[in-house]
Formats: structure tokens, C-alpha cells, sequence
């Protein structure tokens, strides 16, 4: 009924549907939440009913996310699209529908699973589908969709709370169908992952699928194809992991790195600052409706910067965009900090919001708000595509689905701790909560500057073993990929990623002087070596 497409640009264009919904929530319950007919039609629920409102999200992109490592190994990928895009219609018609807090609730939770799992399925896919010289520019596209959706929602939600009735949060939470449907729609023709595929035994299925997208990225016959040991070197074992395995000796290491980087996103204090920019505008003595337009600049900055790693980001080392990022942004984030204690006074609370006590005017306060603004642009042009591409790059092709789980979950964990703990810091320790954040990310960078490997250019094979020389270890890779003839097979450098596309630039033979690195896959209880002196092309 629907011909599938491998046209990577559509394949870009529909999976940043996935995006716009990631970011449709950030902003749908922000205006709402303090005006006085929500509060009024809701009974004028206290603070733990706040909390729980405005937390469900991020507790179900927690569930999301944990859920998303189980579900993956049963349900394609393609259904898995198809699956979370119909729990987010679903989460939208409750919301639509409420009757009572309770039902805001469940509707936000009910989408914030579908959100976690997003917020792992489409860097995957990506990893999986995507071919290695267009990994960053759909990651930064996926990225500017998921801005552009909370910079349009939170104008939506704007301009229907003037309606001042129910009907005004009924709709903006009705029209967040829309993307979703498309995006169930559109998933009919979206090509199955390669890897999954492998994983099930489809080798067939797999090869076809490559070779139409090797054809379509590169414009040639779509003849290149991989046999099965070539297929199983390129997407790892076929053995199914557990969470526990992720902590293996040879698997620690690359999750650890990824959920520290994830870490890094969310105390480097991007999310505090988005969530609570009103309280800043409110410091700096902005009311009313110039309060609400100014706290929507930052998203303007976020949707405007996010275009520059589109174009950049392929070309550019990844390391060397989250160290230089994380730094600037730990040097920011200081700054508002300095500013803010040097410059401000304590108040009482303000407008009875225990959390605002500390005012900054004048030409002290637009310089805060300047450096707001210019914090945004910094994580929108760094961390926030850099750190998804990263994550997903580091992590094994048989440890990817699992690890993704993993590294987003941490994400959301520490996103909710953050947002719930910030109104106490900034009413306890106030400015000094900025300065805290910047120095944790400080501290974070450096450790990722001085131990972090480089990930830009490398197979799936070099980044397995990464780190098995350091610790003496060998591949996992030798149980259940086994084939009569390997011991006969040419010894060759890991597949490419792009599809083998003959067009590919290969640098000059690197002598690697490897003495029993663990290589290839064994075979029949055979493990081929790298012999010293092996000379591989590397990318």
C-alpha cells in the first residue's frame, strides 16, 4: 500500500516529525500553569499538584526511555515509531478532554513516555540509517525541528490564553495530534534499520535495504553489498544484551562516557535556564505581556542557532565541539551568577513566588539577560546536536539500543531533579545557584577534554575496541557469528558506513602497531588477529 522511500532527505524530513513532537511539550504547559482561569477550572491546585502537573513529563520520559530498551528488541523500528506516535495521540485526547487535575496528569505522563522513547529512537535511527557524511546535519535538523516546535507552541499557547476559558488548554493540547498523526502516517515508508534487521537474521533484507540506500546517498547502481560476515561486522553481535551487560569490562567505559556526557547537558543548566527565564525577566523587574515576549527571545536564539551545526557539524570533530561548548557555557553561566550576586539585592518574595527573592535592575539586569541570550545560542550552536551525535557514536553497535536507553534515561532523571530542586536553590542560595552549575560543568569538561576518546571518522569495529588494549581485554563478538569460510576471507578493513560507496576519500595506510588486538569475529572457535606491523586504511 505505501512504497518505501530511500531518499535521505525524506528520510530526514519525516524523522524530524519525531523532532517538532519532542519539543511540542517543553512549552505547552508554561503559560498555562500560572494563569488564573487554568488555576481557576482546576480548582486552584497547591503546589504538590503543581509539581505533579508540571513533572509527569519528565517522569515519563524517564519511563520512556527505560521502557523504549525493552520494546526495542520485539518491535521494529519502524514500529517503534508507529507504536510512541500513537501513545502521544493518545496522551493528546486525554489532555484535550480533562476533566480534573488528575487527567492533566496522566495525559502528560502518557506523553512523556512517548517523548523518552523519541529521545532515543531517533538518534538511533539515525545512527542506523543515516549515512556517516549526513549523520550530523539530520541530528542538527531533528534538533532545529524539536526548537521550532517549542518556540511555536509556546506562541499557540500565548495567544489562546487570551480566550481566558477551559477551551483555550484544550486546544493548544488538541492541535499536538497533528504532528503526531503525520508522523504515524509518514513511518509506512520509512525503510527498516539494517541493523535491527541483522540482528533478527534477515540478512537478505538488510543487504537490499543498503544497497537501495547506498544508490539513493550516492548516486550509483546500488549494486554494493555485504555478506553476512561483513554485515555482522558492521552492526556487532547478534547476541541480545542486558542492562547489566552494559557494565561489562567491555562495555563499561563507552557508557560511562555516554551518560557522563548527558550529564553534562543537563548541569551545564540549559533546562533551568529555558524553564525559568520568567523568573529571571521578573528579577530583572519585566511585567506583564513584555515579560512573556522577552522570555520567548531565547527560544527565537535557540531555533536560529540550531542552523549552524546543520552545516557544520559533518565536518567538525565531535570532542572538540562539546569541550570548547561546555566550556564557554561553564564560563556563561558564572557570569550571570557574578553579575547577579555583585549587582543585586534580596527582596521579598515577589508576587508571593518564594522562589523570586532577589532583584537586579537597571543596566546590570539587561546585561544578565544578555548573557542568557547568549548562553542559548552558544548550546544551540554546541552541545545540543554534538551531544546526542556523540552519545550514539560512542556506544557499540551491539550496545546502542540498549545504551541510548540508558544515557537518555540518565538525561531525564537528572532534567527532572534539576527542575524540581532549582525554585529551592534560587530561593535558598540564589544567585550562587548559577555559579554552581557553571562550575559542575567546569569540572565535567575538563574530564571530558583530558579522558574522553574522538569519535568523528571511526568504524564500528575501532570503536568496540577502543578501549580493549587499555584493559587487556578481547571482543565480546565470538559467540553466535559463525561461518564455515572466515578463516579464508581476505583480511580487510572494517566495512565503510557509508553503504560501501565507492566514492569515498580513504586517507593513506596508517601502520598501527597492534600486537594481539582482538580484530575480527570468531568464526567455527577460530579468532583472527591483527598481526604487528598490520598496516589498515582508516578513514
Amino acid at each position: 500500500m505505501f512504497a518505501v522511500t530511500y531518499n535521505v532527505s525524506r528520510i530526514i524530513g519525516i524523522i524530524a516529525l519525531g523532532g517538532f513532537v519532542l519539543g511540542m511539550d517543553v512549552s505547552s504547559m508554561s503559560i498555562f500553569i500560572g494563569s488564573e482561569h487554568f488555576n481557576q477550572y482546576f480548582n486552584f491546585p497547591g503546589p504538590f499538584m503543581q509539581g505533579l502537573m508540571t513533572g509527569a513529563n519528565p517522569v515519563g520520559g524517564l519511563i520512556g526511555c527505560i521502557l523504549f530498551g525493552i520494546v526495542s528488541e520485539r518491535v521494529s523500528r519502524v514500529g517503534d515509531f508507529q507504536l510512541f506516535s500513537s501513545l502521544w495521540i493518545m496522551g493528546s485526547i486525554v489532555s484535550a478532554l480533562v476533566l480534573n487535575a488528575w487527567m492533566v496528569v496522566a495525559g502528560r505522563l502518557i506523553r512523556g513516555i512517548s517523548v523518552g522513547a523519541f529521545s532515543v529512537l531517533l538518534p538511533l535511527y539515525i545512527g542506523e540509517v543515516i549515512t556517516s557524511d549526513r549523520k550530523g546535519a539530520a541530528t542538527s535538523i531533528v534538533q532545529l525541528s524539536l526548537t521550532a516546535a517549542i518556540l511555536v507552541m509556546f506562541y499557540v499557547c500565548f495567544f489562546l490564553n487570551f480566550l481566558n476559558n477551559d477551551l483555550s488548554f484544550r486546544l493548544a493540547w488538541g492541535i499536538e495530534i497533528v504532528p503526531a498523526l503525520a508522523l504515524l502516517l509518514s513511518s509506512y515508508v520509512l525503510p527498516e534499520s539494517p541493523k535491527w534487521l541483522v540482528a533478527r537474521g534477515e540478512y537478505a533484507k538488510a543487504q537490499e535495504i543498503l544497497g537501495h540506500l547506498s544508490a539513493s546517498s550516492h548516486g550509483d547502481t546500488g549494486n554494493d553489498s555485504f555478506s553476512k560476515i561483513e554485515l555482522l561486522e558492521k552492526y556487532g553481535s547478534l547476541k541480545k544484551i542486558s542492562y547489566l551487560t552494559l557494565f561489562s569490562k567491555n562495555l563499561r567505559v563507552h557508557t560511562l562516557i555516554g551518560m557522563t556526557i548527558q550529564i553534562m547537558v543537563q548541569t551545564c543548566g540549559i533546562n533551568v535556564l529555558m524553564f525559568y527565564v520568567v523568573y529571571i525577566c521578573e528579577m530583572i523587574g519585566f511585567e506583564g505581556n513584555i515579560k512573556m515576549m522577552s522570555a520567548s527571545v531565547p527560544y527565537i536564539i535557540n531555533v536560529v542557532f540550531t542552523l549552524i551545526p546543520i552545516h557544520t557539524l559533518d565536518k567538525l570533530r565531535r570532542k572538540e565541539v562539546l569541550v570548547y561548548g561546555a566550556f564557554f557555557l561553564s564560563i556563561t553561566m558564572t557570569l550571570i551568577g557574578t553579575v547577579m550576586g555583585a549587582y543585586g539585592h534580596e527582596v521579598p518574595p515577589m508576587n508571593g513566588n518564594k522562589a523570586i527573592v532577589w532583584e537586579i535592575k537597571g543596566k546590570p539586569g539587561l546585561v544578565v539577560l544578555g548573557l542568557c541570550f547568549l548562553f542559548v545560542a552558544v548550546f544551540a550552536s554546541t552541545l545540543s546536536c554534538c551531544a546526542w551525535l556523540y552519545t550514539n557514536e560512542i556506544l557499540p553497535a551491539r550496545a546502542k539500543s540498549k545504551g541510548m536507553s540508558l544515557c537518555m534515561a540518565t538525561s531525564w532523571c537528572l532534567n527532572s531533579v534539576l527542575a524540581f530542586l532549582t525554585p529551592t536553590l534560587l530561593s535558598r542560595i540564589k544567585w550562587a545557584t548559577f555559579i554552581l552549575l557553571g562550575g559542575v560543568t567546569f569540572v565535567i569538561v575538563s574530564l571530558v577534554s583530558y579522558a574522553f576518546p574522538e569519535t568523528y571518522g571511526l568504524s564500528e569495529t575501532e570503536v568496540e575496541n577502543l578501549f580493549l588494549a587499555d584493559m587487556g581485554l578481547k571482543s565480546d563478538n565470538t559467540d553466535e557469528e559463525k561461518s564455515e569460510n572466515w578463516s579464508e576471507r581476505p583480511r580487510s578493513p572494517a566495512p565503510s558506513s557509508d553503504y560501501g560507496s565507492n566514492n569515498t576519500k580513504v586517507a593513506a595506510p596508517v601502520d598501527l602497531k597492534v600486537e594481539e588486538s582482538a580484530f575480527a569475529i570468531g568464526y567455527e572457535g577460530t579468532t583472527c588477529k591483527q598481526k604487528e606491523g598490520r598496516k589498515f586504511d582508516i578513514k
